[in-house]
């Protein structure tokens, strides 16, 4: 089974592909990060799911394939618009209840869903998911001193410039005051620095060779896997820059799993182990030398223990 939907949802046009083998097996909904990113990064690793679940790849509104942001619909990029999105997907796909499986920013979309909507949840998967931006932000700057520190005294002349080019900045992202500039500051870092990401860079190469590879076989451009708009439009609507989601664990009852890398230099495992120790009925599950893409870096593990976790 494979379905590929562009419809008129909640206002927007929303854009979400379900592949499986049976339509009689559970359905998992991915939300991915960014804000601005694509569903098309789960792409080449969902294929593992498939056999067991219908994935259903949603892109966000603004997101992907799905009906771009203008000037005139910035303001409809809100969290209650999102998951009003996410809702009236799951009623066009006429399921009872789904899991959910939410990355980094959509880690957060994924806790306020899971919160307001439990009836329609069977299981919740937060996968390097991101808890609150001022953690985060705060992590950022933290890891990127530590790998400025290692460039400065590697013999990397390459790493060597990054990290003069980057270590004046270190006196000034930190002490911004909390709100937009401070999260673009710590954002700088971590989009400089990919090892703040990845446990080993050899493992992005590879993946995006996958990806790029996979948006080929949809005659699809490059320009698909991210949209600039949804990041500052949450920012400027929804307060995202000082957004957290941590009062929300302890309503959350669903069965949770927490997957986590425990090499991401982004969202730390300090703040797996809150989301955990909150959500009553989570099992928090951390993978060695595996950073903030797991899909990525352990695919067959993580497979195997979301597959677990499904039955």
């Amino acid at each position: 089974m494979e379905r590929d939907y562009l419809e008129p949802l909640n206002g927007t046009k929303l854009h979400f592909r379900v592949r499986g083998e049976n339509p009689k097996n559970p359905y998992l909904l991915i939300l991915h990060g960014g804000p601005g990113y694509s569903a098309h990064m789960f792409y080449p690793w969902g294929k593992s799911l498939e056999k067991t679940l219908n994935v259903v790849y949603l892109d966000q509104r603004g997101c992907g394939e799905s009906e771009r942001l203008t000037t005139a619909t910035m303001k409809t990029f809100m969290v209650k618009n999102l998951l009003a999105d996410i809702e009236a997907v799951r009623k066009f796909l006429k399921v009872d209840s789904w899991f959910v499986l939410g990355h980094s920013w959509g880690g957060m979309l994924g806790l306020e869903y899971v919160a307001a909507s439990p009836k329609f949840i069977r299981g919740y998967i937060h996968m390097n998911g991101l808890l609150s931006q001022p953690l985060s932000q705060n992590a950022i700057f933290q890891s990127a001193a530590t790998q400025i520190t290692q460039d400065l005294k590697s013999e990397d002349p390459t790493r060597i410039e990054r990290g003069k080019r980057l270590e004046p900045y270190l006196t000034i992202g930190p002490k911004l005051p909390a709100g937009t500039q401070r999260m673009l500051s710590a954002m700088q870092f971590a989009m400089s620095l990919p090892e703040l990401y990845y446990a080993d860079l050899k493992n992005q190469a590879g993946y995006q060779k996958q990806i790029t590879a996979s948006i080929t076989a949809l005659k699809l451009a490059p320009s698909v896997l991210y949209a600039n708009e949804p990041g500052f439009a949450l920012a400027q609507n929804d307060n995202y820059a000082t957004r957290t989601a941590e009062p929300l664990l302890p309503k959350i009852s669903v069965k949770t799993l927490v997957l986590h890398g425990t090499s991401d230099g982004v969202i730390p495992t300090a703040h797996a182990r809150r989301v955990a120790s909150g959500i009553r009925a989570a099992k928090l599950t951390l993978l060695e030398r595996c950073g903030h893409f797991p899909f990525a870096e352990q695919p067959d593990k993580t497979t195997k223990t979301i597959l677990e976790f499904a039955r």
